[in-house]
């Protein structure tokens, strides 16, 4: 009698099971259908901008620049600014490392995703892509494995010659990671510097005049729940002569210690002088070589300077005064005399600074990105202007209450934490006013 039932019990579900699988597929079909249904509105808050992670503009013409964010995508401006038009939201990773503009032709656009500044909360990437259009179409060009891309560098005179600077997985080990070339537009890619699975490419500089030659910050990292690890005996800082076919180590000068990450800038208009903003075990920040990285010596030991190593570590050097930098971390620093004394700039603004461009036609004329938006100067770093007319801000939570129309609440990378309303009666929409912070940091 035992055996009967089981017989019929099995019997019911299998013809059972196929009508809920069926009921399930069609539940699964008429949501989507509703959910493609539905749009989007942007509601606020519109009084703060959001993490930029790159800026690159066309020289010689300050109405065109192109911004990206840790999480946003890419927006570009052709107005100088007063208004942003996004042109990267249709694409399958919206986290952007890396965006460079071709110094021969200002409509290619060669875009790196994933963030290049591993925290603990950060954004994914899916390779290389790049625009021929000025950003109106794009194509994927592979290297999705990378997951994360700190830096493209570009041929001056080929735009279909590019390197790219591979930080690879942040929570571990892959081979997908150091500098990539290619020479057919991103059709084929060859690794040119590869030391091991857990060390990616920090930061490259390409020379100008001479593009062939090229400097490459590798950096071990690891980032684990409840720690981060970095530095080690294979972060080191490299350089080639012939576009990537050798590589030598050049650290001689540098302390025989374990070295943070490397962030490497060139002198363009002294090519011969190369720049190190890293630090080292024991002391060491700022480091000066003046026959392109055969000898180093420190030119600053100030922390401050370079504030969490692990994290920023980058350098930007006037492209016509070759003792005029720039430190981009924590704070924005400049010095005016090779790095050895520094004076921190750009204090009314936003810290955690993570991007910065110069012109090159025009030193006086600078864009900087920070946690706190976008910002820029016409004075060489003296003053600056702040700009937050772009939607980047970073939501790492929300919550919304019972009231009618209800309020919705929400914490955002280091812009505080703010209550604004669903609905508006103005006939302009939910208004920045509207929006009220409720606590910072």
């Amino acid at each position: 009698m035992k055996t009967k039932k089981m017989t019929l019990l099995t019997l019911v579900l299998s013809l059972l099971v196929p009508e809920i699988n069926n009921l399930n597929a069609q539940t699964n079909t008429s949501m989507s259908e509703m959910l493609k249904s539905f749009s989007w509105r942007a509601i606020g808050p519109a009084n703060m901008g959001g993490r930029v992670t790159d800026i690159d503009g066309v020289p010689g013409d300050p109405s065109t620049f192109y911004v990206s964010g840790a999480d946003g995508g890419i927006f570009k401006t052709t107005n100088g600014g007063v208004s942003f038009n996004p042109i990267f939201e249709n694409q399958r990773a919206y986290s952007i490392g890396a965006l460079t503009i071709a110094p021969s032709d200002k409509n290619i656009l060669w875009v790196g995703t994933g963030e290049g500044d591993p925290r603990n909360s950060v954004g994914y990437g899916w390779g290389v892509y790049k625009s021929i259009d000025g950003g109106m179409s794009w194509k994927h060009l592979g290297l999705k494995n990378t997951e994360r891309i700190k830096r493209i560098v570009v041929d001056p005179k080929d735009p279909n010659i590019a390197c790219v600077c591979a930080l690879g997985k942040e929570w571990g080990p892959n081979k997908e990671r150091g500098v990539f070339k290619t020479i057919d537009g991103g059709k084929t890619w060859e690794k040119i510097l590869y030391i091991d699975e857990n060390t990616g490419c920090a930061d490259i500089a390409m020379e100008t005049n001479n593009p062939r030659i090229m400097y490459a910050g590798m950096w071990t990292f690891r980032r684990k729940p409840w720690r981060f690890d970095d530095g080690g005996k294979n972060t080191a800082l490299y350089r080639t002569m012939d576009g990537g076919q050798t590589w030598k180590k050049i650290m001689n000068g540098l302390p025989k210690k374990d070295m943070a990450r490397p962030g490497v800038h060139i002198a363009q208009s002294e090519p011969n002088i190369i720049y190190l903003m890293t630090e080292f075990e024991g002391g060491g920040t700022a480091f000066k070589s003046e026959d392109r990285g055969e000898n180093w010596k420190m030119v600053n030991d100030d922390p401050n300077i370079n504030f969490r190593p692990f994290y920023y570590s980058d350098v930007r050097v006037d492209p016509n005064q070759p003792n005029v930098l720039f430190s981009i971390s924590g704070r924005l620093s400049r010095s005016k005399d090779s790095g050895n004394t520094w004076e921190q700039i750009a204090k009314t603004v936003h810290g955690d600074h993570q991007a910065l461009w110069i012109d090159p036609t025009n030193s006086k004329y600078i864009l900087n990105g920070s946690d706190g938006g976008f910002q820029r100067s016409f004075d060489g770093g003296d003053s600056w202007e702040i700009i937050n007319n772009i939607e980047l801000s970073q939501f790492y939570q929300m919550e919304i209450d019972n009231k009618k129309p209800y309020n919705i609440y929400g914490g955002l990378q280091d812009n505080g934490t703010w209550v604004g309303p669903s609905n508006s009666l103005y006939e302009a929409g939910i208004l920045k006013r509207h929006w009220k912070g409720l606590a910072y940091g």
